[in-house]
């Protein structure tokens, strides 16, 4: 039986936080485990990358099924078109960072101990999410890392007030409504192809219609209701569709028609459309069973495909949690989609009444369609063994017990040490060739125990030991071929992506870690702390005296690295100068992190950034707090400052707390590397994705964790 897991969070906003409260139960049972009192903190900046990537994912080249429907797509160059592209996809990136950090809050953990205290990763579970907030069922929650946990489980929202409906009457065929409106630039003939060939439906067509041919059509009984077309919603909780090519409807206007619909029976409806959270809001304030809509814009190729994947999964008696996940899966690993459209699998969006089990294709009618069996992998005996049937019993459930004990052992516990037997047999190490790596010169701390931990206990997987030449030269040497792979503080820019491409292969990137960045100044130096604008204003040179900044009379001394190596250099640019360059007349450019704190402990003007794992331990440089945009200053270092006279008997002690919190303002993914050769056989590519797997393994996480970063994955207690 599957469970249902239910997160309220009915009060609150981003600028002040929600309050969460958590029920847990079986399908069809009372909830008989609840937790209440917890908290999300205030989280704008979730708000505001969902923001930002939603505008850069509309930037892109595609025929959507938007509410614009006699409009072309913009036309772009190639080259513009790999930019964007780029961009989008690092707006995704940094919105699952954050939102995963948020959900990784302190007030959040006893919830988060609860799901991993009750639940099991075989479990099929649907996740409910039940907010008032727009922009909280806007969210992606399917990048949630409980997602990855947990495999058999799907997300749907739902709304405060609900009521239960009865459930479905039973017939011989499946009855589906399919209004076909406006197709102006899409084709939704590939819609009317997949509905057609369904199995045990009866399906009626209405193409284009006019507003009065659906007036009597709602007194019917239908089983599910399905759009294809041009659709849109406003501000998340109104939604429109679009019959033809002068006729736009509203949902809040078939109101008593949908009511009268769902009196009879309707249990889903499909908005194969763009845009429609809208849509789903307002049908589930009528108490549908369940709604799949888009969250988004989406593209036309996309929609076909997930219609026909998902219909196929549903009638052949999947639920329609496991349907749409399968589907979205499918999309996502099977086809190119999500390279053109970063984020273009997390748009499908189940609307759920919390009432109502899920539907599976067998529920609409009077006789369960009986699945083909499979067969069997290996022949049957010819003849059955001859044994006592007490002894087959007891054995049996003796074996039974065993083997879900091993299989929980197997499956489901964090593997915390490499010397551990699934190591060897969960993980495909690449053996007979040795491997160069390296990159970042941020990833020492756990990059070199990490390193020995691999040649100690899993000696096969055969690697040089790593050289740091730093993000950009790294991925350099990926593309010449002196390194296999590289770990990297920033992307591949699109000028390396184009050579990979060049090169027969694609660069894939896998986040391990989350990197906070530091800034430092002279311990003598006395000032409070920078905001990111005061900090901006330091490196392009429109600050350069201490005074303006509430300190002494000095001069200030911005060093930094070359932009040219370091990946650190390449976002510090990015995200806390937004792409303005270094003013050269004021930045004194060093060639190490080493000669840059050198120097701020020489100079008492001096100020330096870098990874949080190398500055906040220094002795001879003070780590400042920063202010973003919104809320207070966070000080990278635990509880009070420890003086430099004090070091190195004490040292200050990273801030992780703050880091995976997503309050401190500056902080970046750690990632590795990896040449995609797109189903071939590479050994580069196989050592990349074993470096990157054993890394995000709890032993892995763990060492990442020991050595100052944010695991992205489940650390074990210990290294």
């Amino acid at each position: 039986m599957g469970k249902v897991v239910i997160l309220d969070l009915e009060q609150g906003n981003f600028e002040q936080g929600f309050q969460v409260n958590l029920e847990i139960g079986e399908d069809g049972k009372p909830f008989h485990i609840r937790e209440s009192g917890s908290r999300l903190p205030k989280a704008l900046k979730v708000a505001l990358n969902y923001d930002k990537w939603r505008e850069k994912y509309r930037r892109l080249e595609a025929h959507y099924r938007l509410e614009l429907i006699d409009e072309e797509p913009e036309q772009i160059t190639s080259e513009e078109k790999t930019i964007r592209i780029g961009e989008c996809r690092e707006s995704l990136e940094s919105l699952k960072k954050i939102l995963n950090q948020w959900l990784a809050t302190e007030g959040f953990r006893p919830i988060e101990k609860e799901l991993l205290t009750a639940l099991n990763p075989s479990d099929e579970i649907r996740v409910i999410i039940r907010a008032k907030d727009s922009k909280l069922r806007q969210l992606p929650w399917d990048a949630w890392e409980f997602f990855y946990r947990f495999p058999n489980a799907a997300v749907a929202i739902s709304t405060p007030d609900w009521k239960k409906i009865e459930s479905i009457n039973r017939k011989d065929r499946v009855k589906i409504l399919a209004i076909l409106g406006h197709s102006g630039g899409i084709n939704i003939e590939e819609d009317r192809n997949v509905i057609e060939h369904l199995p045990q439906a009866d399906v009626t067509f209405l193409k284009e219609p006019q507003r009065k041919e659906l007036e009597h059509l709602w007194q019917q009984h239908w089983d599910i209701l399905f759009f294809a077309g041009h659709s849109h919603s406003k501000e998340g909780e109104q939604g429109f569709i679009y019959l033809n090519k002068t006729e736009k409807l509203s949902i809040s206007e078939l109101k008593e028609a949908l009511e009268e619909a769902i009196k009879n029976g309707l249990q889903l409806a499909i908005f194969n459309s763009c845009d429609g959270l809208g849509i789903g809001y307002e049908l589930r304030k009528l108490n549908i069973p369940q709604v799949i809509a888009m969250r988004e814009p989406v593209p036309d190729e996309f929609a076909q495909k997930f219609l026909r994947y998902f219909l196929e999964s549903l009638s052949r008696g999947k639920s329609l949690y496991a349907a749409v996940r399968q589907a979205r899966g499918m999309l996502h690993e099977l086809s190119d989609i999500e390279k053109k459209f970063p984020g273009a699998s997390l748009l499908p969006v189940i609307f759920q009444n919390p009432g109502v089990l899920p539907v599976k294709w067998q529920d609409f009618l009077q006789e369960q369609t009986i699945l083909p069996s499979i067969e069997p992998l290996l022949p049957l005996p010819q003849s059955r063994p001859k044994f006592p049937l007490g002894k087959i019993v007891i054995g049996g459930v003796g074996s039974a017990i065993f083997l879900s004990l091993i299989g929980y052992w197997w499956f489901t516990k964090p593997l915390c040490s490499f010397s551990d037997i699934r190591a060897k047999w969960q993980i495909d190490i690449p053996q007979g060739q040795r491997f160069k790596y390296g990159g970042s010169t941020s990833v020492p701390p756990f990059s070199d125990p990490f390193h020995d931990a691999i040649q100690q206990k899993l000696p096969t997987f055969d690697l040089d030991k790593p050289n740091y030449p730093g993000s950009v030269e790294g991925i350099e040497k990926v593309l010449q071929g002196t390194l296999d792979f590289s770990l990297s503080s920033t992307p591949p820019s699109d000028l390396q992506l184009q050579k990979a491409q060049q090169q027969g292969y694609t660069l894939s990137k896998q986040s391990v870690a989350i990197d906070a960045i530091a800034v430092g100044v002279n311990p003598q130096l006395n000032i409070r702390g920078l905001t990111l604008t005061q900090l901006k204003g330091i490196y392009t040179g429109r600050i350069r005296n201490w005074q303006e900044l509430g300190g002494s009379n000095l001069p200030i001394i911005p060093y930094s690295r070359k932009p040219e190596v370091g990946g650190t250099v390449q976002y510090f640019i990015n995200d806390v100068l937004n792409n303005e360059f270094f003013n050269p007349k004021v930045v004194q450019f060093v060639d190490s992190t080493t000669r840059g704190l050198n120097n701020v402990g020489a100079n008492l003007g001096g100020i330096y950034y870098a990874s949080a794992s190398e500055l906040v331990p220094q002795c001879e440089i003070k780590p400042l707090p920063l202010k973003g945009q919104q809320g207070d200053f966070i000080s990278p270092y635990q509880g009070n400052y420890v003086p430099s006279e004090s070091c190195p008997k004490q040292r200050n002690q990273i801030n992780l707390k703050a880091f995976e919190s997503g309050d401190y303002p500056i902080t970046r993914n750690i990632f590795v590397i990896i040449k995609d050769f797109e189903g071939e056989k590479n050994p580069d590519e196989k050592a990349g994705k074993t470096y990157a797997e054993l890394l995000l393994t709890g032993k892995g996480q763990a060492i990442v964790k020991n050595a100052g970063f944010v695991p992205v994955r489940y650390a074990c207690p210990s290294p």
